[in-house]
């Protein structure tokens, strides 16, 4: 039996770039239903390198056993092309915090050299960021 979800997610892929709008309170089923979702995507990335830009200025947190859904959809990414990961949150640590516990390099058998995270404050300065490395929502022409 699944429970109802809790908080709520949209995602939208343009050119390489998956981008993430998370809101509210996630709970185990909300991040279940996410890393399903996730990987369909990743799927139709057809193993091209690929970034993820995650808005989480609206998300509320998560339950605690979100993080090992969390922590295992990361890796499952990281092997099917994810490079990058730009998160945006608001100043504070808590929210940070949290997502660090899910960052693959906490398991060694995760560990990728290619893979790279870092957060913001602003949603501009994270998209320049992965346009430095070729990562767009626009098609390169």
């Amino acid at each position: 039996m699944r429970f109802p979800l809790q908080g709520h997610y949209a995602l939208d892929v343009s050119g390489n770039l998956l981008e993430v709008f998370a809101t509210g309170a996630w709970n185990k089923a909300t991040a279940e239903a996410f890393a399903e979702d996730i990987h369909r995507v990743a799927q139709s990335l057809r193993g091209k390198p690929w970034a993820a830009i995650m808005d989480g200025r609206r998300w509320v947190l998560s339950t605690p056993d979100c993080q090992n859904v969390l922590t295992n959809a990361v890796a499952d990414n990281i092997s099917m092309g994810l490079v990058r990961s730009a998160y945006v949150l608001e100043r504070g640590m808590v929210k940070r915090a949290q997502l660090e516990r899910t960052h693959p390099h906490l398991r060694e058998e995760a560990i990728n050299a290619q893979y790279e995270r870092a957060y913001f404050s602003s949603y501009l300065n994270a998209l320049c960021w992965l346009e430095e490395d070729g990562f767009t929502p626009y098609p390169k022409r």
